[in-house]
């Protein structure tokens, strides 16, 4: 997948880290937000729309111009861009940080993935934090062990934030995310980030299935599959689908992998989150003991 790479080099994403404070007020409120969503909703809905790459980068550079100017506004934060329905947009239920989540599909089936961080270090609204990610995945390996730092990021399709308190009072913030990858697979993500010193960090050592102890979870599986992969208030457990190939001699090829109709999950417990399999999700509690 160079096509993912090469894309990023020609859109020439740079880091961006800006405190909103050093806005004026007056610069901030002379923004129509109303009027530059709907200029966003027609460049995505050309993006969509287009069979020509080049059409869809030009069309994305805009739209990436458009948020560096428009995201250092204070306003942003609480705006919904509702109508965006191109983009994720997320907001953590702690109300201090914000993603703006997009990608770029082509002809071929690659996609590139872009992300925008706004994000409030202490409860002061005059103080944000914005952050430019760019993905390197397409160059990682054993991304599953990769600590991320700055803008450096594994992209993906952003869905559910789950804040979480570890054992030294910081917030994690557990992430769940979707990658169409390309056209012979798909692929479910649990990633997590937290901040050090006001700059974000992608990955920690918190997820562990049973001796193994991981950064991420990657799942991978067939193009014509679907996989569930959801937090579940009820049980506080991310619960999922869990993947087998569809005939032994298929091993290790994940496009012939898909659910197999049993589930397994995950449960935040000491400051990890551990793997349980073969849950029942019938019941609103599950005992964990088994």
């Amino acid at each position: 997948m160079l096509r993912k790479s090469a894309s990023f080099i020609t859109t020439g994403l740079l880091t961006l880290f800006i405190s909103i404070s050093c806005y004026s007020q007056n610069n901030g409120n002379s923004i129509n937000l109303q009027q530059k969503e709907k200029q966003l909703q027609r460049l995505y809905d050309s993006i969509a729309k287009s069979n020509d790459d080049d059409v869809k980068t030009n069309l994305n550079k805009q739209i990436t111009k458009i948020w560096k100017k428009l995201l250092p506004n204070p306003r942003t934060f609480d705006y919904p861009f509702d109508s965006l329905d191109k983009a994720g947009i997320l907001k953590s239920p702690d109300d201090k940080l914000k993603l703006y989540n997009w990608n770029l599909p082509y002809e071929m089936g690659e996609h590139d993935y872009f992300c925008f961080i706004q994000y409030k270090p202490t409860d002061n609204d005059k103080q944000m934090l914005l952050f430019e990610l760019e993905d390197k995945s397409d160059n990682m390996e054993k991304p599953e062990q990769k600590i991320l730092k700055g803008n450096e990021w594994y992209g993906a399709l952003y869905y559910k934030i789950i804040p979480i308190e570890t054992r030294f009072d910081e917030v994690y913030y557990t992430l769940l995310a979707y990658d169409p990858n390309d056209y012979l697979t798909s692929k479910k993500i649990v990633d997590v980030l937290h901040f050090e010193k006001n700059k974000p960090v992608f990955g920690a050592s918190i997820f562990k299935n049973q001796r193994e102890i991981s950064n991420r979870l990657i799942f991978e599986y067939g193009q014509f599959a679907s996989m569930m992969l959801k937090y579940d208030e009820n049980k506080e457990m991310i619960v999922y689908d869990h993947l087998s190939p569809s005939e032994p001699k298929y091993k290790g090829d994940r496009e012939f992998y898909g659910p197999d109709f049993s589930y397994d999950g995950l449960k935040y417990e000491n400051g990890v989150w551990n793997t349980y399999f073969d849950l029942d999700l019938r019941l609103n509690e599950i005992n964990l003991d088994n």
